[in-house]
């Protein structure tokens, strides 16, 4: 019996460290526990799932899918009438992880598959983070013929070719500072260990310098004025009507709000995103992706 107790000891000692590591720092970093199904987004069932494959690490992954057609409301927004569609993930509560007046570190996965097909002048938001009343989100990253990152007060960082995005799994890391002073640099965006954007002035609003808004990030797939896409590819319905909105940069316009009620001779391409390993901390070396995974650090998910 002693020999017996002995060996369970020992087998135990070496399994703990392992365990508590799995335990505390990638579930302790982990966005799954503060996000949730954005109420915008479209109400088909293959809208977002956990699947096997494909994945950047371990066994599961989050994948996103939207078609033509697909369009949700709520009680304060209609994207089926606003020329839009969206699913999305979003933080939750506000301010979980994404807090006013303070820095955080984000780092994910993500894979464009190689056939993905960009919607032109129209935009396919991969992530944001919005502020409440707030049209305009803080930053955002738009994937199309040519992807950039674009902030509140209208700035933008290129952030490489289409081509560059296609086909593979790209490693992300992002710094967001949501401060108005007392920073050498206040955004940082990393593709793969490469720093592809910076910025060292302040990307919030002067309104929120003595405010503390309410954050939220948010990711998936959200596709806006995708009427633009429709009416290069396609003809333009006799009936339709043109649509404009405006924003704290100045406005946006398309050729139509409700772009589905139409047959344009074309329809939206079928976009599939897959996110993996998403984390949010407060050092980069908490939720970079590859600085994890050289450190022998389990997945996140």
């Amino acid at each position: 019996m002693r020999s017996v107790f002995l060996s369970l000891f020992v087998v135990t000692s070496f399994l703990l460290p392992e365990l508590a590591l799995t335990k505390e720092r990638p579930l302790r970093n982990s966005v799954l526990k503060n996000v949730r199904l954005e109420s915008l987004s479209h109400r088909q069932s293959y809208r977002h799932a956990m699947v096997a494959g494909p994945v950047r690490r371990r066994d599961r992954a989050q994948r996103f899918e939207i078609r033509h057609g697909d369009c949700g409301r709520s009680s304060g927004w209609d994207d089926c009438s606003t020329d839009r569609g969206r699913v999305e993930m979003k933080e939750r509560p506000k301010n979980a992880f994404s807090k006013p007046g303070q820095g955080v570190w984000y780092g994910y996965s993500v894979l464009v598959p190689k056939d993905f097909v960009s919607l032109g002048r129209a935009n396919t938001m991969l992530g944001q983070v919005k502020a409440e009343g707030w049209l305009m989100p803080m930053w955002s990253i738009t994937l199309n013929d040519y992807p950039y990152l674009l902030f509140a007060d209208g700035q933008t960082c290129k952030i490489g070719s289409l081509a560059s995005w296609r086909g593979r799994w790209n490693d992300i890391t992002i710094f967001a500072h949501y401060g108005r002073q007392g920073q050498n640099v206040y955004f940082q965006m990393f593709k793969d260990g490469k720093l592809i954007c910076q910025r060292k002035t302040p990307f919030m609003p002067a309104e929120f310098r003595n405010k503390r808004p309410k954050l939220g990030l948010k990711y998936g797939i959200y596709n806006s004025f995708v009427s633009r896409y429709l009416a290069s590819k396609g003809r333009t319905p006799a009936a339709v009507t043109a649509y404009a909105q405006t924003h704290e940069n100045g406005g946006s316009k398309s050729p139509s709000p409700t772009p589905f009620k139409y047959d344009w001779g074309v329809r939206l391409p079928t976009h599939v995103i897959h996110y993996d390993e998403f984390r949010a901390g407060a050092r980069r070396e908490d939720v970079d992706v590859r600085m994890l995974e050289a450190q022998g650090v389990p997945p996140v998910d």
